[in-house]
């Protein structure tokens, strides 16, 4: 019962019928979420020119070819998919709650806390998730809190609302491939729950006489109902989902894994669920401040204390900052050549992906929201002018042309079809003009 928050949404998606599995070109999104920060200086190429150095430096707009530059070291992994890369730098937040952890709100461009009341608004990826309508509609891991089964999101489904996420390979994997795996006795006992569910609270509905908890059963009732519908379509998709089931070691489905094997094994998921056509939106929290890399160096990483510059077991902290952005490359870089190898229409998933990777809290450890830089890779049929090949600095904070979080997400969701004026909210010491999207941006 943890998802039925969110599952009043998916009405529209699993009302009609198996067609809402996805078929070739639907635009398909991956939100990359990190912790710690990103210092700026991370993403700027190693070839800039004397001149182009000053600019960077000085937070000038910039606007270079990335064939004609050398990527930074850590970058590594993902070099193969150089043709495929925009580094995006100098988008402010500073509307956004920034600092140690921001929960809902570099996704929903609003102050969010721990609390739930501070949720303000659906984040965008799950925006960009009904656009594209799918059973599940958008799906979230994570590695936050260093948690196992379903949990707290860090996304959002509206004011106030959560959105639930899997926060162990095991509970994804049973959870959204139960149509393509043979039930159990348990998966069957499931299903009689939810028939009986719905009944009982039905008829409970019908002696009550208080409008307000009349309408808290009809909401319950709807809920169970459309896990019932949702469950529906799924089977119709059984042989597709069958056919896109990850192979994932049974001691990771145990819960037993080190930090990398269960990013990887995430990642495996995530793509098995865009090929089995249970969703075209994903978001991945790879780390919170509370999340140990034991895997990485001859250390165990604390990323709180890294990000207090404090060495772990005599390894710097720069290096093991270093060390955890290499191996999210190397995430990425599993996803990427998995949709690369997943044909579609006359080419591959991935020409229709974009895949985002953030840092959750900006441009450092104790962030002010300054600026949060973007690491973007996406496929040919990508829906924005600039979102290959380029390295883009935008103008300096209170600059003219500058331009926000807020900016960005608007940007987005117009060059995919939601009309919508200005995603988030505004940022009231910013005295440059902040509505509406990035036009340049748009193709």
């Amino acid at each position: 019962m943890a998802g039925l928050s969110s599952i009043p949404q998916l009405k529209a998606a699993v009302g009609g019928s198996s067609s809402s599995s996805v078929s070739a070109g639907v635009p398909r999104f991956i939100f990359l979420r990190k912790s710690n920060g990103t210092f700026p200086s991370e993403l700027v190429p190693v070839s800039l020119s004397a001149a182009d150095r000053r600019r960077e430096e000085n937070k000038e707009a910039l606007d270079l070819d990335l064939d004609r530059h050398e990527l930074p070291e850590w970058m590594e992994p993902i070099i193969d998919h150089k043709d495929d890369l925009t580094l995006l730098q100098g988008l402010s937040a500073k509307m956004c709650t920034m600092g140690h952890s921001t929960y809902q709100s570099p996704l929903a461009v609003s102050r969010s806390a721990e609390r739930v009341a501070t949720i303000t608004r659906a984040s965008v990826d799950v925006e960009l998730g009904r656009m594209f309508t799918s059973p599940f509609e958008h799906i979230e891991l994570t590695s936050a809190h260093d948690q196992k089964g379903v949990v707290r999101g860090m996304s959002s489904i509206g004011p106030m609302q959560p959105n639930y996420a899997f926060a162990s390979p095991g509970a994804a994997y049973k959870n959204l491939f139960a149509a393509g795996l043979e039930k159990t006795n348990d998966d069957k006992a499931e299903d009689n729950l939810n028939r009986f569910l719905s009944g009982k609270i039905a008829s409970y509905d019908n002696r009550t006489l208080d409008m307000i908890e009349s309408q808290k059963i009809g909401n319950y009732a709807d809920s169970v109902d459309t896990l019932i519908e949702r469950n529906k379509l799924l089977e119709t998709m059984s042989a597709r989902i069958a056919a896109n089931v990850p192979e994932i070691e049974q001691r990771i489905l145990n819960d037993e894994y080190t930090r990398t094997e269960q990013h990887f094994a995430f990642a495996d998921i995530l793509v098995s669920s865009l090929r089995a056509g249970l969703t075209n939106v994903a978001t991945f929290t790879l780390d919170d401040l509370s999340t140990p890399y034991d895997d990485l160096v001859d250390a165990v990483i604390r990323l709180h204390d890294v990000g207090h510059n404090k060495d772990m077991g005599g390894v710097p902290a720069i290096e093991c900052r270093k060390a955890v952005r290499t191996h999210h490359m190397k995430v990425i870089n599993r996803i990427v050549a998995q949709l690369k190898a997943s044909p579609e229409g006359n080419g591959t998933m991935f020409d229709n992906t974009m895949i985002l990777y953030l840092p959750e809290n900006g441009e450092t450890h104790h962030s002010v929201g300054s600026e949060v830089p973007f690491m973007i890779l996406a496929g040919g049929n990508v829906k924005l002018s600039m979102a290959r090949r380029r390295y883009i600095r935008l103008p300096n904070y209170n600059d003219e042309g500058h331009k926000t979080l807020g900016n960005w997400y608007t940007t987005i969701l117009n060059a995919y079809g939601n009309d919508i004026k200005h995603y988030g909210d505004f940022d009231v010491a910013l005295k440059v003009d902040q509505e509406g999207p990035i036009r340049h941006f748009l193709s």
